[in-house]
């Protein structure tokens, strides 16, 4: 089993490797691009007004030599052919790009290593030497097709990645939690905690009436902001607001609790709707509860909701659990396996799998 885990560690520098030259070859390639925008800007607008209009132009703000002017053009034709060789030499998209792509790939493998410990744990076993060669052959492979690093990469991303594991040592997802109910729930309950902007949404919600709840894509996006190290969340697009009551089934009831809770708080986007009438605009049967219509969300990974409870506490309404959710997996609920070009189409327009690399979407 030691030997697993330190494939797994392994993995997790190597990720750190790749993902500390993906930012940077990613703030170089749009410095340059920038770059190429701006002297290519000025130089076509020198070139179309001519020295001698330019020089004119900068008559009126400051007195200047025409000599200078056409030094400063041929300076930027200069900078601009510059920067085109840059690009062309150095090609930091394209290290981008691969950089990105071993980032996939190791976690990929992070993943599969994860699930055979856990299972592992889970029944008491071992890993057989089967397994073990397996994954042994799988991380060869990869060594061998990732970007290569230095001596000084490798201690940066080791420093980088010890940080991050103090940081989240209070809150360290292991690999049996992904089986765990209780160690779940727990966790969800602490990351929502260290988040002052949701546990403020979470408390007008209280205030406002005890029956509403918040769904569960703004706490997926802060576990897996989490699980991905970001060190600062996803900013709140919008707040989706549930509830399950029969007797209030209109649009306007709705409508009137959102301007009650913009009244609160104005700078947020308030989505409440009433779970008692969704199944009309759904084509669904009748929902019987909140947790029955729940259960007809489209992704495993999105099918919950919390609200706050006495003492601050959590509550949560959570069909299909947390496994998938912590383990990065988007699929799709029993009711939408018919129906995959929804969720598609909702991770494309959402950019899930570009703010979110290490996502796995098991549509097929």
């Amino acid at each position: 089993m030691d030997r697993i885990r330190s494939y797994a560690h392994k993995c997790h520098i190597l990720r750190q490797i790749q993902s500390n030259k993906a930012r940077k070859f990613s703030r170089i390639n749009a410095a340059q691009n920038i770059g190429v925008v701006v002297v290519s800007s000025f130089l076509t607008f020198m070139g179309f007004s001519g020295i001698d209009k330019i020089h004119t132009y900068l008559g009126w703000i400051v007195q200047i030599d025409k000599d200078k002017v056409e030094f400063a053009f041929n300076l930027l034709v200069f900078v601009l052919f510059v920067l085109a060789i840059l690009h062309l030499v150095f090609q930091f998209g394209r290290k981008q790009s691969e950089a990105e792509r071993a980032i996939v790939s190791l976690t990929n493998l992070i993943n599969q290593i994860d699930d055979l410990i856990a299972r592992s744990e889970a029944s008491y076993g071992m890993v057989t030497q089967e397994e073990h060669e397996i994954i042994r052959q799988k991380y060869e492979m990869l060594i061998a097709v990732i970007p290569s690093n230095s001596d000084r990469e490798f201690l940066g991303a080791k420093i980088d990645y010890d940080k991050k594991e103090t940081k989240h040592s209070g809150l360290k997802i292991r690999a049996q939690d992904l089986f765990d109910v209780n160690r779940q729930k727990a966790a969800v309950e602490l990351i929502v905690q260290r988040s002052p902007e949701v546990m403020e949404i979470l408390s007008v919600l209280r205030g406002a009436d005890k029956r509403l709840h918040l769904g569960g894509g703004l706490v997926r996006n802060l576990v897996w902001d989490y699980l991905h190290g970001y060190r600062s969340s996803t900013p709140i697009d919008d707040v989706d607001v549930v509830y399950f009551d029969k007797l209030s089934d209109t649009k306007e009831h709705d409508r009137e609790i959102e301007r009650k809770l913009a009244g609160i708080i104005p700078n947020l986007q308030w989505s409440v709707k009433n779970q008692a009438r969704m199944h009309v605009a759904n084509s669904d049967d009748a929902y019987s509860s909140l947790e029955d219509s729940i259960c007809k969300w489209p992704e495993t990974a999105t099918a919950f909701a919390i609200r706050l409870g006495d003492g601050n506490h959590i509550e949560m309404l959570a069909p299909y659990g947390f496994s998938d959710l912590f383990r990065l997996l988007v699929i799709p609920t029993p009711h939408f396996r018919n129906r995959i070009e929804r969720i598609r189409e909702r991770a494309a327009t959402k950019n899930w799998e570009k703010r979110w690399p290490n996502l796995r979407m098991v549509l097929e």
